[in-house]
Formats: structure tokens, sequence, C-alpha cells
């Protein structure tokens, strides 16, 4: 089957539309009136820009990398307006276009926090009692092990 950018543009085009749906209706918390409407604004600018883009940026990759860019608030951070979004995701049939990646899986997998990003994530998921024991008591331990790891290099 060939690769036909008009057709695919078209299947990841509504996802711009639950962002801002999401985003206007759930705030993420700190996010001034600014943050908001300059998001809204950025995502229908890309939404038009995946739909009408200039011939070297039709191609599969072009999109593939613009899915991933406009999706990592959503795979990286928690709060109302990321579960308000996957529930849209879900209830628009765009699950087969957007997959959620959990970002505690791939922690847990190499076994160790690499990064401050990937600490806040943690604490979050964390604090939001969504880890069965196993996972809370791995989660704990990389935690600790960053702090430590944080702190030495401080001292």
């Amino acid at each position: 089957m060939s690769f036909n950018y008009d057709s695919e543009a078209q299947k990841i085009a509504p996802i711009f539309d639950l962002i801002i749906a999401a985003i206007e209706k759930f705030p993420p918390d700190g996010w001034t009136p600014q943050n908001i409407s300059h998001t809204i604004k950025f995502n229908k600018e890309m939404k038009e820009d995946i739909l009408n883009p200039p011939a070297q940026f039709r191609t599969a990759a072009s999109l593939k990398i613009t899915k991933n860019n406009i999706l990592n608030m959503f795979q990286e951070t928690t709060g109302k307006h990321v579960d308000y979004f996957w529930e849209q995701v879900e209830q628009n049939g765009l699950s087969a276009e957007v997959v959620r990646i959990n970002p505690i899986e791939k922690i847990l997998k190499k076994g160790k926090i690499a990064n401050a990003a990937e600490h806040e994530l943690a604490t979050t998921f964390r604090k939001e009692g969504k880890l069965d024991d196993k996972e809370l008591a791995l989660l704990n331990e990389y935690i600790e092990k960053f702090e430590q790891k944080k702190k030495g290099r401080k001292e």
C-alpha cells in the first residue's frame, strides 16, 4: 500500500482540535491566559501546516515527527487536561492514530531516572496512586537514587 500524505494528514488533524479542547476545558495548573492563548494559536497553525504543507514536508517522516512533538505534553505529564485528552481520543475513534505511552514504564524498564524531567514525572505518578505496590517500590528506589546522586553533585 502506498503512502498518501493527504489521507494520513486528515487522520491526524483532529488531534489538534482535541488538544485545543483539553486546554480550554482544563487549563494546566499554573498556566496564564497568555499560555492558553499561545497554545491554542500554535495548535491551530500546526493543524493548518500539516493539512497544507510545502512539498518538501509532504512525507510520512514529517507527519510522524509532528505527531510525536504535539503529543509530548500528553505523553509526559499528568492532569485533568491529559485525562480529558485521552478520553476524547478514545471517544473520537483516534486510538489507532494516537497511542498513549506510559512514561513510567520506560523508567521502570531502564531501571533508573535519567534526568530532572523524569524525576518530576516519577514524583507526580507516585503521588497520584496509579501504580501497583511493586512499581511504587521500584519507583521510590529510583527516585531516592536520583536524589542522592543529585545531592552528591551539589556537595
